[in-house]
C-alpha cells in the first residue's frame, strides 16, 4: 500500500523543502535561476566544481526535490519535468545541469530502498544523494549489515553537496557465490580523490571517491536483482510505475537533458552571434549566408526532435499507474531514445561547431566550453549507441533480450 501524506510525516521536517506545484511552475524556478546558473559557469569550470552559493539557491528553490514523492517532502512531478528542466539549465550551463539532474533524480532513487532507510535519509528532505554505480573493493556479511573495505570508485557527479552517496558493489557469500547489491553510505565514511581532469564537463567536479572500511546496516541495502525487476522493498511505498520497473529503464532521465540542453545552448550562442554579425550587412552578404542558415535550422530542427522524442517516453512513464502499461518493444525503445537524442544533438552541436570560427577555440568562449562539455557527457556509457540500437533489434525482430549487467569500471 502506498503511504498517505497524513502517515508518513513521522520526524520528517517537510516545512524546509518549497514544493513546486506544477511543471511549469519548475521551470519558472528554473529560469529565474539563470542568471546565477551563467555568472557561476566560468568561475565553476577553473575550481572544477559548482559554486556552493549556486547550489544552494537550487536548493532553496525545491528544484531537487522535483521527482521526490510528495510524502516524503518533494513535489512529486515527473521525470519529464525532470527532462524540461535539467535541459532548461543546461542551454546556460552543461556542468550545472549535470549536477542538478544527478541530485534531483537520486530524490527518486532512494524511494526504492527499504522504508527505513528512506525515513533515515531523508528526515531531512534537503538531502542531497550522489552514486557510484560501480565500486572496487571487498563486501561480505556481518550480523545484521555488510561490511565494505577497500572500496574505490569513479564519476561521483554532485559529491561536493551530498551527504550520502549510493554504490554498487556484490556481496562474496558465505558458499562462494556473489550477490550484486546497492548500498547507501554517509559521506562522513568517503574520502574524496581530487582527480577530475577532464576534457569538458569540468564544474562538475566527479572525482572518485574511496572508501576503506565501514559497516552498512542491512536496511541501506537494495537487491541489484529487485532493482531491475522493480520488485524492491520501497517499491510498494509509493504510487506510480515510476516505483515498480526496472531502474535501469528509469534512472539517465536524470541527466539526459543535460546534454541536449548543452547542444541548444550552443546552438543558440552561435545564433545570437550570427545575427548580430548580419543585422547591419548588405543584402548580398546575408544571402551569402545562406547555407549556413540553412545549416542552423536543420540542426535546430535535430535537438528538438531528440528532445521531444525523450520527453515522449518521460511523460508515457509518468503516466503508466503500473508497468504492464509499458509493453517490452516500449521498454527497449526508451534506452533507444536516450542513446539517439544524445548522439543526434551531439552531432548537430559539432555541425554548428564546424562554421562557429576561429574565434570559438578560446578558452571562455561559451561555443568551446558547449562543445567540450556536450561531447564529454554523450560519453556516458547510457548513451552508447551502439548498445542501445542493438537491443532494440533484438526485440524488434523478436528475438531473445541480452542480459542486462552492471556497466564495467571506467
Amino acid at each position: 500500500m502506498a503511504l498517505s501524506a497524513q502517515d508518513t510525516n513521522h520526524g520528517l521536517n517537510l516545512s524546509s523543502w518549497p514544493v513546486l506545484p506544477s511543471g511549469e511552475a519548475a521551470l519558472a524556478s528554473a529560469r529565474a535561476l539563470l542568471g546565477d546558473v551563467a555568472a557561476a559557469d566560468q568561475p565553476s569550470e577553473a575550481d572544477r566544481r559548482l559554486r556552493d552559493t549556486l547550489v544552494e539557491k537550487m536548493r532553496a528553490s525545491g528544484l531537487f526535490g522535483l521527482v521526490m514523492p510528495r510524502n516524503l517532502g518533494g513535489s512529486g512531478l515527473g521525470f519529464a519535468d525532470l527532462v524540461r528542466v535539467t535541459a532548461e539549465i543546461g542551454a546556460t550551463s552543461g556542468s550545472a545541469a549535470w549536477v542538478f539532474g544527478v541530485l534531483a533524480g537520486h530524490s527518486w532513487l532512494i524511494n526504492l530502498f527499504p522504508e527505513q532507510a528512506q525515513r533515515e535519509i531523508m528526515d531531512d528532505p534537503t538531502t542531497l544523494i550522489a552514486t557510484v554505480f560501480r565500486m572496487g573493493g571487498t563486501v561480505v556479511p556481518e550480523g545484521e549489515g555488510y561490511r565494505l573495505t577497500g572500496a574505490t570508485g569513479r564519476f561521483c557527479s554532485g559529491i561536493d553537496f551530498a551527504t550520502w552517496v549510493i554504490i554498487g558493489n556484490a556481496v562474496k557469500l558465505p558458499d562462494g557465490r556473489v550477490e550484486p547489491r546497492f548500498f547507501v553510505v554517509p559521506k562522513t565514511e568517503i574520502e574524496v580523490i581530487d582527480d577530475w581532469n577532464t576534457l569538458g564537463m569540468r564544474a562538475t567536479g566527479s572525482r572518485s571517491i574511496r572508501i576503506a572500511d565501514t559497516f552498512i546496516p542491512g536496511h541501506r541495502s537494495c537487491s541489484l536483482a529487485d532493482m531491475l525487476a522493480g520488485t524492491t522493498p520501497g517499491a510498494q511505498m509509493h504510487e506510480g510505475a515510476i516505483f515498480r520497473m526496472p531502474f535501469a529503464q528509469l534512472a539517465p532521465f536524470s541527466i539526459v537533458g543535460a546534454p541536449l540542453g548543452m547542444a541548444r545552448g550552443l546552438i543558440k550562442s552561435f545564433a545570437d552571434e550570427l545575427g548580430a554579425k548580419l543585422a547591419t550587412a548588405e543584402p548580398l552578404e546575408v544571402a551569402e549566408q545562406s547555407a549556413t542558415l540553412a545549416r542552423l535550422a536543420e540542426c535546430a530542427a535535430e535537438v528538438d526532435a531528440a528532445l521531444a522524442l525523450v520527453i515522449s517516453d518521460a511523460e508515457m512513464i509518468d503516466r503508466a499507474r503500473d508497468p504492464a502499461e509499458i509493453s517490452a518493444l516500449q521498454r527497449q525503445q526508451i534506452p533507444r531514445n536516450w542513446a539517439w537524442a544524445v548522439q543526434k544533438a551531439r552531432h548537430a552541436a559539432n555541425r554548428i561547431f564546424e562554421v562557429a570560427g576561429g574565434s570559438a577555440i578560446y578558452d571562455g568562449h561559451p561555443m568551446q566550453r558547449m562543445f567540450r562539455d556536450v561531447n564529454s557527457s554523450a560519453q556516458h556509457f547510457a548513451f552508447t549507441w551502439d548498445r542501445a540500437m542493438t537491443a532494440y533489434g533484438r526485440e524488434l525482430a523478436g528475438l531473445k533480450p541480452g542480459v542486462v549487467t552492471m556497466p564495467k569500471r571506467a
